[in-house]
């Protein structure tokens, strides 16, 4: 067993500890000789999703004031489960590779996540950009084999009502895009920052395919992070083939399977 395993499995011990948690956390996202395994942190990966889905830093992270704040933003609005804002949190927190970049997601529907983000971003003094793209109107067409979720999906979202908000809070750094992928994102990558971040829940194969195709050439030379939120899900079949092509074709390796699928991109 790796010797970060026992330090690991200890954190149970102490979680009101908040100083040596902290530090572990830390510890474990740095990216070793001995962490890195086919071109991602393994360690990293085990800590956050053992560790929020067995409870071992869950009431850590939910201690933490700025994701306090950043959650409280977002009541009512968001539709992931806070699990998953806790695994953003802890990427952001403890993983990004820089923190001088942008941040892309794809599929906003009322902007919770990327009000979520934004805020988190703000708050640990990451300079780039927060881009919310979504049609803001529904789903775009879906393979109706393939896909289960239609168009009809998600129409209930206002590009008006998540400006005004954002404006409300102050939120400087965060943009929604209005518009399929495929109108909006080629252009914003000419002059975005590199990509720390790509936060894709897009829900139908083509639209997670564009996504992918379209941002692995921008994301952090250093090993951006690529956070899938459909394919695990019983309704993701077409998001979850979109991104097996994508593992097809770069050889990459997850480092993360709960709650999002997580990758490193370029490899580390």
């Amino acid at each position: 067993m790796h010797p970060c395993f026992a330090r690991f499995q200890n954190l149970a011990e102490f979680p009101h500890r908040a100083h040596a948690v902290d530090q572990a956390l830390i510890d474990f996202h740095q990216n070793k000789t001995s962490s890195v395994i086919k071109g991602r942190n393994v360690i990293a990966g085990y800590v956050r999703g053992w560790g929020l889905q067995f409870n071992i830093i869950r009431s850590f992270v939910q201690q933490d004031p700025i994701y306090i704040e950043s959650l409280k933003l977002v009541e009512g609005i968001h539709l992931t489960h806070e699990v998953s804002l806790m695994n953003i949190f802890l990427i952001m927190k403890y993983g990004l590779p820089a923190s001088c970049g942008d941040i892309i997601e794809f599929g906003s529907y009322r902007g919770g996540s990327a009000i979520f983000i934004a805020n988190v971003a703000k708050k640990l003094g990451i300079t780039g950009t927060v881009y919310a793209l979504d049609t803001f109107t529904g789903l775009p067409a879906a393979d109706p084999t393939l896909d289960f979720l239609t168009s009809n999906d998600f129409k209930n979202a206002s590009f008006e009502s998540l400006s005004e908000r954002i404006s409300k809070l102050g939120l400087t750094n965060l943009i929604p895009i209005k518009g399929p992928f495929q109108e909006t994102t080629s252009n914003l990558l000419k002059y975005s920052q590199k990509i720390l971040l790509s936060y894709l829940d897009c829900k139908t194969y083509e639209s997670t395919h564009y996504a992918l195709s379209t941002v692995l050439p921008h994301m952090h030379a250093q090993g951006g992070y690529l956070l899938l939120h459909d394919p695990i899900h019983s309704n993701g079949l077409g998001p979850l083939q979109a991104m097996e092509e994508m593992i097809e074709a770069h050889q990459l390796y997850a480092e993360q399977a709960y709650p999002h699928m997580v990758y490193r991109y370029p490899k580390l």
